[in-house]
């Protein structure tokens, strides 16, 4: 049997059996080679998909922050408007300013007069320059015993040292026939 055995048969299948050992070996180590290409692909893109999920996040929430500042702006707008059309219609109304001093009783009679505000005017020793109640007519309402009196509460009430200026003092019926009468 050993005179059969070749050498050069041996050679080839041993080189034959170093091949497939070889071709064995490399298939694996490839196998784990795309294995760990893979894992860190994977994990690339695991983090690739976190970020992209942030980005999205993000983005929807500066969407809603967007929506939320525009219906802010809108609401902020309409308010402007709104305080615009009360301050318009403010200066378009006509009031006047009662002033109203004393208590109706026995033997008190009506006295009314005009008051102007002076250009300085001093409240509790505050000087006021600018008020908001300068547009606005003042009407003085005493309630007194005779005409003497009503002047004194009145220049009482708004002295002319503060900057009030006070008209004569009137029984309410002649204020009203004068007022007619002016008209």
């Amino acid at each position: 049997m050993f005179e059969e055995f070749s050498i050069s048969l041996f050679v080839i299948a041993l080189l034959g059996a170093i091949g497939m050992v070889a071709m064995v070996l490399f298939r694996q180590t490839l196998l784990y080679a795309t294995r760990n290409a893979v894992a860190e692909l994977e994990g690339k893109v695991a983090k690739t998909r976190a970020a992209l999920d942030e980005a999205v996040k993000a983005h929807d929430q500066n969407l809603a922050r967007g929506r939320d500042l525009a219906e802010e702006r809108r609401m902020i707008q309409n308010q402007l408007a709104e305080a615009q059309r009360r301050l318009l219609s403010a200066q378009a109304d006509n009031f006047e300013l009662i002033h109203e001093l004393g208590e109706a009783g026995a033997g008190c009679r009506l006295y009314t007069g005009s008051l102007a505000l002076g250009s300085t005017l001093t409240i509790n020793q505050t000087a006021t320059t600018h008020s908001h109640l300068r547009g606005c007519p003042h009407v003085v309402e005493v309630w007194a015993e005779n005409q003497a009196e009503a002047t004194r509460l009145a220049r009482q009430a708004f002295p002319e040292a503060a900057g009030f200026i006070l008209s004569n003092m009137l029984q309410a019926q002649d204020a009203g026939a004068q007022q007619a009468v002016a008209s």
